[in-house]
């Protein structure tokens, strides 16, 4: 019997003091019941031998976003034979406090140091973590960390977007986004409106709710004269992407809004007091079809999912506001 499980991992940043130098990880990936007395006593399901080995997509969440959130995204790509790492960091973050953080090193997105070293600094404790998991546990041989993706919500977008380089990671083969930009704030020393370019060659997926409250209310950090819900998603996408053979793409959703992509909603924690209410499952469901698509089509070289996201219309799916190719 077919199931989605995860196993619990733990990662360290070397750079982070104690005790907040530790990650918390869920590796999601498709599993197979048999119902022995080794699988009922002990909750350890086994990989789904038919499937492996599995891509790898690493999910970077938004700030003080419960990764929980996510679940149903990894639950979606586990039975198409993608592995989907989840966690949870807690850390510095503005003003002096300590919060859940996809781990950001400000320092390496100033303009002196933009491009040297990557600012999403738990990406490659992950990836460690997963070459020990890939050696000796329940996933042995079951993961192809040639083959990488990364995701993002929110701040975590605009870590996978600005950390989309090969030379930092060479088994990166598609990039995902939601609610994010490659706006940085001028509080790092960037003059106003500045956008950071992203990679040619990588495949893009950058999506936006049209009742983002939380970008719309978060302009003012980027001295940003236009500010809105999507404004900067597609100026990020206008200015900062490059032409790919039509292999990036700008989506923009009907009555979704800055969470859109979390379920449920979780009202103790994150801005989403500052976003705009809706209560829409439509635009979820829309955002999971074509993630599952993109990925199945660039990082399993799946050819029916790549001919359906490349054949996406506004027509097939009505809760699309905007699409455009480059």
């Amino acid at each position: 019997m077919y199931m989605t499980r995860c196993i619990f991992d733990a990662f360290k940043i070397e750079s982070f003091q104690p005790p907040y130098d530790t990650g918390i990880a869920r590796i999601y990936y498709p599993a197979q019941y048999s119902g022995s007395t080794n699988e009922q006593d002990t909750g350890l399901i086994p990989a789904d031998e038919s499937l492996a080995p599995y891509p790898v997509l690493i999910l970077f969440h938004g700030m003080n976003t419960d990764s929980a959130g996510y679940r149903w995204l990894a639950e979606a790509l586990a039975p198409l034979g993608i592995a989907t790492v989840t966690y949870q960091l807690v850390s510095e973050a503005t003003y002096g406090s300590r919060a859940v953080t996809p781990g950001i090193d400000l320092e390496a997105l100033t303009p002196e140091k933009f491009g040297t070293a990557p600012s999403a600094q738990a990406a490659q404790p992950i990836l460690e973590m997963l070459e020990r998991l890939n050696s000796d546990s329940l996933l042995a041989g079951k993961l192809d960390l040639t083959r990488l993706a990364f995701g993002g919500h929110s701040a975590g977008g605009t870590l996978a977007l600005l950390n989309a380089n090969q030379e930092w990671f060479p088994s990166l083969r598609a990039v995902f986004t939601y609610g994010a930009h490659t706006g940085v704030s001028t509080a790092l020393g960037w003059p106003e409106e500045t956008l950071l370019p992203f990679p040619p060659d990588l495949p893009l997926l950058l999506m936006g709710g049209e009742q983002d409250g939380c970008i719309a209310h978060s302009a003012r950090h980027y001295g940003d004269a236009t500010p809105g819900a999507t404004a900067r998603i597609e100026q990020t996408f206008e200015k900062a992407v490059p032409q790919n053979n039509g292999n990036n793409t700008l989506l923009l959703f009907n009555e979704a809004n800055h969470f859109a992509i979390c379920t449920p909603a979780d009202e103790t924690c994150g801005r989403g007091y500052i976003d705009t209410p809706t209560i829409s499952h439509h635009a979820r469901e829309s955002l999971g079809y074509v993630i599952c698509n993109f990925l199945q089509g660039f990082l399993c070289d799946e050819q029916d999912a790549f001919e359906m996201y490349r054949a996406l219309e506004k027509a097939n799916r009505p809760y699309i506001s905007q699409l455009a190719r480059k």
